[in-house]
C-alpha cells in the first residue's frame, strides 16, 4: 500500500466515510485498474469514469452526476475523490461544492497541470457557452495527495500541457527558476525535480490563504490566463480545442509583451520568454480577423472591472504585477506581434 492510499484508509476510517464516488479520467483507470482496491467492504464505493476534455465541462455533465449521487443517496458526509487532470478537478470540485452544500472532497490529481495547479487553491467550474471556468465556486479540498508514479505515464503533450503552469510559476515568482527552465534544451517528465512541483505548489498554496476569493495577490497565478483563455474560447468555437498549457504559454507570450509596452520588462527578455517557448511547443498562428476575435473575448475575463480588462503583467522577471489595465488595442497589438499568421523573427 503506498502513501496515497494508506492516507485514503485511514481518512475514511476516522470520518466514518460510508459512500465514495471516484470520478475519474477514462485513461487512468485503464492504466492503473487496481489502484483502489484497497477500500473495506463496508464502504460503499462508486465510479463515473470520464472521457476527458473541455466539452464535458458543462451543465449537462454536472446534472448527471448530481442525479447519479441523488439516486444513491449520498449525504454530506459521502466523499468524492477526483482522479485526473484539470478537467476532472475542475468539475469535480465543482459538484462537491454544490451537492448539498458541499460533500467531502479529496484531489489525487495525475498530470503534471493538476499536481502544480489545478488540484490546489479551491478553485473549480464548468464553462458557459465556451467561456471557461465561468460557473464556478471556491470550495478547498480536505486533501490533495500527489503520486509522481503517474508522471512516468503522461504523454509528451501533457508533459508540456503542465510545464506552461511551472513557466508561468517562474515568471511571476522565481527568477532563478526561471534561469534554470530556460537552459533546458527538452522538456519531459523525469527532469522535474520534486523541489520544483512543491515550490510551485506550496507558492498558491501561500496565495490562497491570503486570497481565497481571488480578489488581490491571487491573481498573479492569472499571468497568462486572460489571453490564454481568450485563445482556448477561439478554438473550441472552431472545433479546434488546444490543451490548457498550450494557450497558457501563448498568453504568456502576449501578456510579457503588453509588459514591455507597459515599460516593465525589456524587448530582450520579452524575446527570451517567446523564444524559449516557441522552441518548446508547436503553436497556432492567427490572421488579423482571428487576432481581432480573440482579444474580444478578453472582455469576458473573470477579472475585469466595469468593463475595463484588468490583467497581470511582469513587473520584472520573477516579480507579477496584478489589476493592470489594459486596451483591446494592446491584446491585438500583442497577438499580432507574437503570433499573427506571417513569417517573422524577434519582436520589433
Amino acid at each position: 500500500m503506498n502513501d496515497v492510499n494508506h492516507f485514503l484508509s485511514q481518512y475514511v476510517q476516522q470520518n466514518a466515510v460510508q459512500k465514495i464516488l471516484i470520478l475519474s479520467d477514462q485513461k487512468v483507470n485503464d492504466l492503473f485498474p487496481d489502484y483502489f482496491t484497497f477500500f473495506s467492504d463496508d464502504v460503499d464505493v462508486h465510479w463515473i469514469k470520464l472521457t476527458c476534455d473541455e466539452k464535458i465541462k458543462d451543465i449537462a455533465t454536472v446534472l448527471e452526476i448530481w442525479n447519479f449521487l441523488l439516486s444513491h443517496q449520498f449525504d454530506r458526509n459521502s466523499l468524492l475523490i477526483n482522479w485526473g487532470g484539470g478537467v476532472i478537478c475542475d468539475l469535480g470540485g465543482f459538484i462537491a461544492a454544490t451537492y448539498k452544500r458541499g460533500i467531502r472532497l479529496v484531489n489525487i490529481p495525475t498530470t503534471l497541470l493538476a499536481m502544480i495547479d489545478a488540484a490546489h487553491g479551491g478553485k473549480n467550474g464548468i464553462n458557459l457557452q465556451h467561456y471557461k471556468n465561468t460557473i464556478g465556486t471556491f470550495y478547498l479540498p480536505d486533501e490533495v495527495l500527489i503520486d509522481a508514479t503517474f508522471l512516468n505515464t503522461l504523454p509528451q503533450e501533457e508533459v508540456l500541457n503542465g510545464f506552461a503552469e511551472l513557466i508561468k510559476y517562474a515568471l511571476i515568482a522565481d527568477a532563478e527558476l526561471w534561469e534554470q527552465l530556460k537552459k533546458m534544451q527538452h522538456l519531459s517528465a523525469n527532469q522535474i525535480p520534486q523541489l520544483w512541483l512543491e515550490k510551485a505548489a506550496n507558492f498558491k498554496k501561500e496565495l490562497t490563504k491570503k486570497d481565497l476569493f481571488d480578489k488581490n495577490e491571487r491573481q498573479l497565478l492569472n499571468f497568462g490566463h486572460t489571453i490564454g483563455h481568450a485563445i482556448e474560447t477561439f478554438m473550441q468555437m472552431k472545433n479546434k480545442p488546444v490543451a490548457h498549457g498550450f494557450a497558457v504559454v501563448q498568453g504568456i507570450c502576449c501578456e510579457a509583451y503588453i509588459s514591455h509596452l507597459h515599460q516593465f520588462i525589456t524587448l530582450q527578455q520579452v524575446n527570451e520568454i517567446c523564444d524559449f517557448i516557441k522552441k518548446q511547443y508547436e503553436l497556432p498562428l492567427f490572421c488579423e480577423e482571428e487576432v481581432s476575435h480573440i482579444a474580444k473575448n478578453c472582455m469576458q475575463d473573470k477579472k475585469n472591472l466595469n468593463d475595463d480588462i484588468r490583467m497581470v503583467l511582469l513587473k520584472e522577471v520573477g516579480e507579477g504585477i496584478v489589476k493592470q489595465s489594459v486596451t483591446l488595442f494592446l491584446i491585438s497589438q500583442s497577438l499580432s506581434k507574437c503570433f499573427l499568421s506571417h513569417p517573422h523573427r524577434d519582436i520589433q
